[in-house]
């Protein structure tokens, strides 16, 4: 049996009134906090007597700070306009959807343990299957620099593919944010342990791909959910989740860019690993994680220097390239060609990093209101951050405690939110992490919620039947 009973009412959450303002808006805040810290804050350092020291400590090129756009009128009301847009947007929005969405949530009942079981297991089945065929865990470890560990990333990918990113950014994280707020509504042990297993196997499978963001976007996505959805201590939770998120951040950057000292496997210590006992095995994770912790310790300071400027940088070039050379890559249009050369955010790259090695193939993208810009001026700029404003309306317009899927559509539409703090609109809807997908799995439990309410509606009208004394064709 697909349904089961709805707990809404017995399990509604009583928030405070800056708590539920937070929970209730917690899409548009994802994107501008996101927007401001990733993209904002580092481009107003750039602006004051400390911002070529912040260049030179990542290791950039202080060119951008004698652009001739740079520092405009122009320059500040693009990177600044989604704090006016947005909560306009999104409020006009809300006053359109809200009703609606209540009405349609009604349709969507909560999942059963064991069919979120058959879904999970099914989920976790088929990306470990990739990952095994891929060997991934070799390719993981392989890199023993900077520069190999990005190789062994892209070589990662391109063997696991698309789809197993779709399950494994997508859908997995669907599954595992609604378990936790099954855990934190219901305290049931089944949920609980869900949200266990799914918090670990997450973690191991993400970190796999040797790349930072996904598995802090996720790391992030349970706090988020936590906060909104505990009993009690929110506030003391998610700050607690943050300081986890800061430890994790640099522990999972260190292992990417290899800082710690021995990082790299040679092919004889992973077959020696392979072969190696149990607490063998414990031993050397435990060194490896110390040695790891020492070495994130002592990089601290120039990775978060280093976050601080990795999105902010591109955005001088965004303006001061499709300002002055306009669309060279082409229109909206032109972007939705398969196979399309000019790409704004592998442009973008080359003109940073240059001949690195990874041209071509690195991308610098910027949020969807500048990745607009460069395709069509400020038309489209405000179009694609209008349209976004109201795609994070309309998931503003959820009812938090209907239930658990309509609190996980939720809580993805502020990882949404992020996303569109870094990326173009059609990269938050159709890249493997993208809102199509969701919206795939979301449509299946509503297919199923519909029929298994006609198949309960049709059973107690076959069972009134018999206790009438009826016959039942």
């Amino acid at each position: 049996m697909l349904l089961a009973k709805n707990p809404s009412v017995r399990a509604m959450i009583q928030r405070d009134p800056l708590r539920l303002w937070i929970s209730r808006n917690i899409q548009p805040l994802a994107f501008l906090s996101a927007y401001f810290v990733t993209i904002v804050a580092g481009n107003l350092i750039y602006a004051t007597p400390w911002g070529a020291a912040s260049l030179r400590a990542s290791g950039l090129d202080t060119a951008l700070l004698t652009f001739e756009n740079t520092f405009t009128f122009g320059f500040w009301a693009l990177l600044l306009c989604p704090f006016v847009v947005t909560p306009i947007t999104v409020f006009l929005t809300r006053k359109v959807a809200a009703v609606p969405l209540n009405w349609a949530s009604s349709f969507v009942s909560d999942l059963t343990p064991g069919t979120y079981a058959a879904l999970t297991v099914l989920c976790y089945a088929f990306v470990g299957y990739r990952f095994w065929l891929a060997d991934v865990a070799a390719l993981f470890i392989s890199g023993t620099d900077a520069v190999s560990s990005v190789e062994a990333r892209f070589e990662i990918l391109d063997r696991i593919g698309y789809f197993t990113l779709v399950t494994l950014q997508s859908f997995l994280p669907f599954l595992a944010i609604y378990s936790l707020i099954r855990a934190t509504r219901d305290r049931i042990l089944f949920w609980i342990l869900a949200t266990i297993f799914n918090t670990t196997m997450m973690s191991i499978l993400l970190i796999l791909l040797n790349m930072k963001w996904p598995v802090l976007l996720f790391y992030i996505g349970l706090v988020m959910a936590v906060f909104v959805y505990s009993a009690r201590w929110a506030y003391l939770k998610a700050a607690v989740g943050a300081m986890l998120l800061v430890i994790a951040f640099l522990m999972v950057s260190t292992f990417v860019f290899r800082l710690a000292p021995a990082s790299g496997v040679s092919t004889s210590e992973l077959d020696a690993a392979r072969n190696a006992t149990t607490s063998e095995a414990i031993a050397t994770t435990s060194e490896a994680i110390a040695t790891t912790s020492e070495a994130a310790a002592s990089h601290a300071p120039v990775l978060l220097i280093v976050a601080l400027n990795r999105m902010a940088v591109t955005y001088p070039y965004y303006y001061q390239i499709f300002t002055k050379e306009g669309s060279v890559c082409g229109g909206l249009l032109a972007q939705l060609h398969f196979g399309q050369k000019c790409r704004p955010s592998t442009l973008v790259y080359s003109r940073i990093f240059r001949a690195d090695g990874f041209e071509g193939r690195g991308t610098s993208p910027s949020s969807v209101h500048v990745s607009g810009y460069a395709l069509g001026g400020w038309p489209m700029a405000f179009f694609m951050l209008i349209s976004a404003s109201v795609i994070l309306g309309v998931f503003a317009s959820l009812p938090l405690d209907h239930s658990a899927v309509a609190g996980t559509v939720a809580i993805v539409g502020a990882m949404a939110g992020y996303h569109m703090s870094q990326l173009p609109l059609e990269g938050v809807i159709i890249f493997d992490h993208g809102l199509l997908w969701t919206a795939l799995l979301l449509l299946v439990i509503l297919v199923w919620s519909v029929y298994r309410r006609r198949d309960v509606h049709s059973g107690r009208q076959s069972l009134k039947g018999i206790v009438d004394g009826g016959t039942v064709e």
